[in-house]
């Protein structure tokens, strides 16, 4: 038996070694938590304490799920890697709903939507409802309150009952639940949500998979919401033999409905609780450690942990106060010029973090004039791209004909020639009898307002889906599609639409790129029979994430993004730029009172620096044509001056006032040299 426990430090040796009732495992920034989250689950089933399948670990994003399933079969085996649950929270609702969904109305062949639907399908309910106008009554806005509902385990009728005056917002969600269900269409909240519904209503259900997960390991615990708080405690019931991984001094995403109070209470809420605090750092050298801690003490509310940086005391870090807003962005060239050119960090050792996307735009015109590579981590999605999306929705609507987002889509590109009055009697039977606008397609001869050529319309693209669903559930799902792509005319459709041939080609390179990822789906799962759902189900949880590929790719240049993007990643040297206190702490929070989690946030980036991390902000900035002198980030007056390269803002200003001394000292040098030489020289005899 392989010895567990080689390498590892104490605090790491105390949590792969436990074995029952729960345990909170505190683990600051490059702590190594991957690393001991694996090896306890390796060592468990090495030891024979559970069976490989009674293992649940589940994560946030995808590229993590895959580095905890790469790390869990190197030490023990690929096979009994896949035979364990090792996925993110979504990817956890979808196998439950796909499995016991029926019992809450779902069928197996549910589809998942994205932001965008999720926008388009409240935008046509607002309007139905007269909900316009009103800034407080956006569709974003609104999505984004209903996304905050479901995180916190509230269905519209208990939205209503906890604020009354939330009426008009809970009309909105129940419509909109209704018709997800009408389409058999849920939305990322819903993968959560759905299942806890689905435990509380028929606890055999959750019986079955308590019995099924014997020990339960979640990693990035202070990110998690009332709803995966509540998931965690059914599943983890009776045995309690739940590990979770965590750091409060990273909890950044209140905004997205996650509660830090789920690892702070962590302890009391699970009795017999074993905590341990992962104390070594191995990312960053000393001096940064200290500085981002001292800066991140000063939250009243958190667990105390002293970390100790294991890579030596580094240099100081580095801080820079710019003239203005250019400069201080040219400056951050310049420095990334040179060390490219005199020392071992190359372009793609850097990184520009900020707070905010917005933000961006000086920073990369500064680089693009010094010709240094550089990438954006946000740039579009390659699935956000119009023709893919059309594939998708093609894909999507022979998975779930009920889908009438995707249907729409397909009936429009190419346009199949049912017209909108025909579509609009179509909805209104649907309607009236409850069923989806497909059903009602299927019954569409008994409307006999719609004429005869439309029925042959109608006729033709029913017979079109029983082509190629038959095709699709008996043949290659890549050749089925570019069989539809043939038989629709979409490519033919595609020229048209961009006549440039440049535009063309790309679109087509695009598609070509989609078509080879399903070869790819098909080859992986060639042992089983690769099938249209999942295929879907796989694409719709990597698109739920935006930019989480980013760092699976070797890097190009500088990497530029906002802080948030920038968790759980680290470079070897890191600029956090543009801090003016207007900006960080963001006005919102200070708002909302959330300064801890902006602190917290500041913490995340100086942390992400393995060993140079510099601070800059400009003097003044231009706002509205006027120009303004700016007051740095409060959070940098936190840091102690023994870890920095100076007093915060004195350095430059003193280096400004030497240069001035030195230039008027020279000029007085050079007139009183001219004078003398004027003296000296005798003027010619008259």
């Amino acid at each position: 038996m392989p010895d567990f426990t080689q390498g590892l430090n104490e605090s790491q040796k105390k949590a792969v070694l436990h074995n029952e009732n729960p345990l909170l495992v505190l683990a600051g920034a490059g702590s190594g938590k991957t690393r001991v989250l694996t090896t306890r689950i390796a060592r468990l089933v090495y030891e024979k304490r559970c069976k490989p399948e009674q293992i649940l670990a589940v994560t946030f994003t995808n590229k993590a799920a895959r580095e905890m399933k790469d790390r869990v079969a190197t030490l023990t085996s690929t096979k009994i890697a896949d035979a364990m649950t090792l996925c993110t929270f979504h990817s956890l609702g979808v196998k439950i709903l796909r499995e016991d969904g029926e019992k809450i109305g779902f069928t197996k062949s549910f589809s998942i939507i994205d932001e965008h639907e999720k926008i388009s399908t409240l935008k046509s309910i607002m309007r139905a409802a007269g909900v316009r106008g009103l800034k407080d009554q956006d569709p974003q806005e609104f999505a984004y309150r209903i996304s905050m509902a479901k995180n916190s385990t509230l269905d519209p009728e208990q939205l209503k009952k906890e604020d009354p005056d939330q009426r008009k917002l809970s009309r909105v969600y129940s419509s909109y639940s209704a018709i997800l269900q009408k389409r058999q269409t849920v939305d990322f909240d819903d993968l959560l949500l759905l299942p806890l519904q689905l435990f509380l209503k028929y606890p055999e259900v959750l019986a079955k998979y308590q019995n099924r997960y014997r020990y339960i390991s979640i990693d990035e615990f202070q990110d998690t919401n009332a709803v995966q708080m509540k998931l965690a405690k059914l599943l983890a019931h009776p045995l309690n033999n739940i590990m979770v991984v965590g750091d409060d001094d990273q909890g950044i995403y209140s905004w997205r409905g996650a509660e830090i109070e789920n690892i702070l209470a962590f302890s009391s809420e699970f009795r017999n609780c074993t905590t341990v605090i992962l104390d070594k750092n191995y990312r960053s050298t000393h001096q940064i450690l200290a500085g981002a801690h001292a800066v991140v003490s000063h939250n009243r509310i958190r667990k105390h942990k002293q970390i100790t940086a294991v890579s030596g005391d580094g240099d100081p870090i580095m801080h820079y106060k710019g003239d203005d807003e250019e400069d201080e962005a040219t400056w951050i060239a310049e420095k990334i010029a040179e060390h490219n050119e005199h020392t071992s960090f190359g372009y793609a050792d850097h990184a520009i973090l900020l707070r905010t996307n917005a933000m961006m735009r000086g920073y990369e015109e500064q680089l693009r004039k010094k010709a240094i590579p550089y990438t954006v981590s946000g740039a579009t999605s390659f699935y956000e791209r119009k023709e893919i999306k059309d594939i998708i929705s093609y894909l999507r609507f022979f998975a779930n004909a009920h889908d009438e987002l995707s249907m729409m889509r397909v009936l429009k590109v190419p346009n199949r020639g049912i017209t909108p009055s025909t579509l609009e009697q179509l909805d209104d039977f649907a309607a009236l009898r409850k069923m989806s606008l497909w059903d009602a397609m299927n019954r569409h001869s008994s409307l006999e307002k719609i004429n005869n050529e439309q029925h042959h319309k109608i006729d033709s693209f029913i017979a079109f889906w029983q082509k190629f669903n038959e095709q699709f559930n008996n043949s290659s799902l890549s050749l089925t599609i570019r069989n539809i792509l043939q038989e629709t005319g979409y490519l033919e459709h595609l020229k048209r639409a961009y006549k440039e041939d440049d535009d063309y080609e790309r679109r087509l390179e695009n598609i070509e790129e989609m078509i080879h990822g399903i070869e790819i789906y098909e080859n992986k799962f060639k042992r089983k029979k690769p099938t249209l759902a999942g295929y879907l189900q796989e694409i719709a949880l990597i698109t739920s994430e935006t930019d989480e590929d980013t760092e699976d790719k070797p890097r190009k240049g500088v990497v530029i993004m906002t802080l948030h993007k920038s968790k759980g990643l680290e470079f070897p040297v890191v600029f956090l730029a543009g801090l003016d206190s207007t900006y960080m702490p963001s006005p919102r929070a200070l708002e909302e009172g959330k300064i801890d989690e902006e602190r917290r946030l500041f913490y995340v980036g100086m942390t992400r620096a393995q060993k140079r991390l510099y601070l800059t902000y400009p003097g003044t900035k231009v706002y509205r044509r006027k120009i303004r002198p700016v007051t740095p980030c409060p959070f940098l007056r936190e840091i102690p001056e023994e870890f920095l390269d100076g007093k915060i803002g004195e350095k430059q200003d003193q280096e400004k006032m030497e240069f001035i001394e030195d230039f008027f000292k020279q000029m007085k040098q050079k007139f009183a040299a001219k004078a003398e030489a004027s003296s000296d020289c005798e003027l010619p005899q008259s």
